[in-house]
């Protein structure tokens, strides 16, 4: 803008404090709310063997799965046997991880009998050979209806732990129950089970947003989400697994439009590379750290000695994923046969049901004779 000539304006001392103010109060209208808390992330150690491939994971899980929330005790089946896990406790102290010691009871009985100190006493045995133990977790799937009165022998078990901070998982279903608000104000901290909640599905996004954003609204408190890793075959056979896609997806819509209270996740369970039924280290990865979930297979020919050659399929994303239903060579075949699923028509390899390969895993398919051989990309 112009001014006329000869006008001049004087720039008080409450002139520019109004400038200023005009300057703040449009700085605070772009961004008045501070950026969501970004996600803690552990990890379930579930196995009852500890295997070296388990010592493994443990020892070396990346340094964004935090703590590590250790099965140490089962109460399971009609007659609720104290079972104790014969967990590696000098692993767990060489990982200088926080580690929360955790007691499973089968949710179909009663709790009579039935201590919080028998995993209290796990707790502090591992926290006197090094380890960092944070506190316990107990797992037990209680029917809703039973709920007032878990939280009644809850109530009374938590006086006696003492120093030991408590952790209790909870199911979405518990929402309509009016002892619910108690419940949730008597541990530390709660885990929100959004997986395997309702037969015979395992995991979808938008189920498991309904449930933590309904929790959040009934409980008012902060949580964990537990989130899955794992495949499941049911008792008729159907096989149940949770996709990393899936998944992630879920975890970006958290990340992009957080939910009122969820403080972080917890992967059920973390993997290694003798578990095929949970995703492997790199995949879970991945999908903590928001990376591309595209598989990525690489067929090659090994030579296998006496004209033969092995053809060998390798995942190498990161990922992992069923491989390709077929697989088709070129050149003069003499002989072509598949294994591991695989059979040979014509000058392809096909499978009716695809292995799935963990990322980084190599299998042989299938061998061939011949002459000038070669294999096209999947």
């Amino acid at each position: 803008m112009t001014l006329p000539r000869g006008l001049r304006i004087r720039f008080t001392p409450a002139w520019w404090m109004g400038v200023l103010l005009l300057v703040l109060g449009l700085a605070c209208s772009r961004g008045g709310s501070p950026p969501p808390r970004a996600l803690v992330h552990e990890a379930y150690v579930w196995q009852r063997g500890w295997s070296p491939e388990l010592v493994q994971a443990v020892t070396q899980a990346p340094s964004e799965l935090g703590a590590l929330r250790v099965l140490a005790r089962e109460r399971s089946g009609p007659a609720r046997t104290p079972v104790d896990v014969a967990v590696d406790v000098e692993s767990l102290a060489r990982s200088g991880r926080e580690v929360v010691a955790v007691m499973r009871v089968d949710g179909t009985a009663p709790l009579d009998g039935i201590s919080l100190q028998e995993v209290a006493t796990h707790a502090r045995a591992w926290r006197a050979r090094g380890v960092r133990v944070r506190g316990i977790e107990l797992d037990h799937d209680c029917a809703t209806a039973a709920l007032a009165d878990y939280a009644n022998w809850l109530a009374r078990e938590r006086t006696a732990m003492g120093d030991l901070p408590l952790s209790i998982t909870a199911l979405p279903t518990w929402v309509s129950s009016p002892a619910l608000a108690r419940l949730a104000s008597i541990p530390e901290d709660v885990v929100l089970q959004v997986h395997a909640v309702r037969a015979p599905t395992l995991f979808t996004p938008e189920e498991a947003r309904g449930f933590v954003e309904a929790w959040s609204k009934a409980t008012g408190r902060p949580f964990h989400v537990a989130l899955p890793t794992y495949r499941v075959r049911l008792r008729d056979g159907t096989r149940l697994s949770a996709e990393p896609r899936d998944v992630a997806r879920f975890l970006s819509g958290l990340r992009e439009h957080p939910v009122a209270g969820v403080t972080g996740v917890i992967w059920f369970r973390l993997g290694h590379r003798g578990d095929p039924e949970a995703w492997s280290l790199p995949t879970l990865m991945a999908v903590v750290r928001g990376e591309a979930l595209d598989p990525r297979f690489l067929p090659r020919l090994v030579d296998a000695g006496g004209g033969t050659l092995d053809i060998v399929l390798e995942n190498t994303g990161r990922v992992d994923a069923e491989a390709p239903t077929r697989l088709t060579l070129s050149g003069n075949l003499e002989v072509l046969d598949g294994v591991g699923g695989y059979t040979a028509r014509g000058t392809s390899l096909v499978a009716r049901t695809p292995p799935r390969l963990r990322a980084g895993e190599r299998r042989v398919i299938g061998f061939v004779r011949g002459s000038e051989v070669a294999i096209a990309s999947p």
